[in-house]
């Protein structure tokens, strides 16, 4: 047994096989707590690729899934997927896309807001792209990873459940944050009949990808994606943009180009409230203070919001 050979060197060997003679340009791992995914970017005779080394089964289910499935909606503003390798470790290699991440480029507001109006006219595109007949996780081939859940108000209640219960076992959630909770079981009904759509999950500036002259190139990051609400992709900014810097989320609802009703201002009021609880929670879990404070902030507002 070669005992100089690590993982890392049979999946530097497996893009080799596929892409011929390569340099490894950079390690672009984006370090934060509970980090699930490592990126290495890579050099070919034939371009730039990135060779995407996953943790958990969960996440490379979601991404090969979606990459297979969906992200031919972006058109050529998504990756492409050109192999899985679906031994442990468990990678995917992808075609790399040209830009920057928008979260770390300052543009000027007016570029800023036409960048979130292109997104959001993107997004539609993949949430008209299939029709799915069950919420959750998929496994590669498109099954649920889980239990079958087709009801929109079990699925997002489960998940607010979920989050409450693991609050309580980490002992982070103060009395009004409770209380909070109890009232936002009160807006489930208003998924009621929702259909699943594909969904990315994480839909925001630190997937969104600008060219040299500050326009929007692109989504990455597909790790998290599968059938799921709409409002999913309208509430998940850890920027907290909906309530710091609203004109950017209005230009990308305006972008986005669905007038939302009553009953779906209610779903995404929830879906405000779910992402900030999971801020909380995962924050209390993992050590990611800042984060949490975070959440604990926009609780209190999203608490302001249910009373109006």
């Amino acid at each position: 047994m070669d005992e100089s050979r690590t993982p890392l060197t049979g999946l530097l060997d497996w893009c080799q096989a596929i892409l011929g003679p390569l340099q490894l340009i950079s390690d672009s791992s984006r370090e934060h707590p509970g980090q699930r995914t490592g990126a290495l970017r890579l050099r070919a005779e034939s371009g730039d690729y990135y060779l995407k080394i996953h943790r958990e089964q969960a996440g490379w289910h979601n991404e090969v899934h979606a990459y297979r499935a969906w992200a031919s909606a972006f058109g050529g503003f998504a990756p492409r997927l050109l192999a899985a390798h679906d031994a442990e470790p468990l990678a995917l290699l992808l075609s790399a896309l040209p830009g920057r991440i928008l979260e770390e480029v300052r543009l000027p507001a007016a570029q800023e807001l036409a960048v979130w109006r292109r997104a959001g006219e993107a997004l539609a595109a993949l949430h008209t792209c299939a029709a799915g007949d069950f919420f959750g996780p998929c496994l590669r081939d498109g099954s649920p990873a889980g239990k079958r859940l087709t009801a929109a108000q079990a699925y997002v209640g489960a998940e607010l459940e979920g989050w409450l219960e693991r609050g309580m076992r980490a002992g982070c959630l103060t009395g009004d944050e409770m209380v909070l909770v109890e009232r936002a079981r009160g807006l489930l009904a208003a998924f009621a009949g929702e259909r699943p759509l594909p969904c990315h999950r994480d839909y925001g500036p630190a997937n969104w990808l600008v060219d040299g002259d500050g326009r929007w190139a692109g989504v990455i990051d597909f790790e998290f994606a599968h059938w799921d609400v709409r409002v999913a992709d309208f509430t998940r900014y850890p920027n907290w943009e909906w309530l710091l810097r609203p004109a950017l989320t209005e230009a990308f609802d305006a972008g986005y180009g669905h007038v939302f009703s009553h009953a779906e201002e209610a779903q995404r009021l929830l879906g405000h409230i779910l992402y900030a609880l999971a801020a909380v929670v995962w924050g209390a879990e993992n050590q990611y203070h800042g984060f949490a404070a975070e959440g604990r902030q926009a609780l209190a507002r999203l608490a302001e919001m249910v009373d109006a």
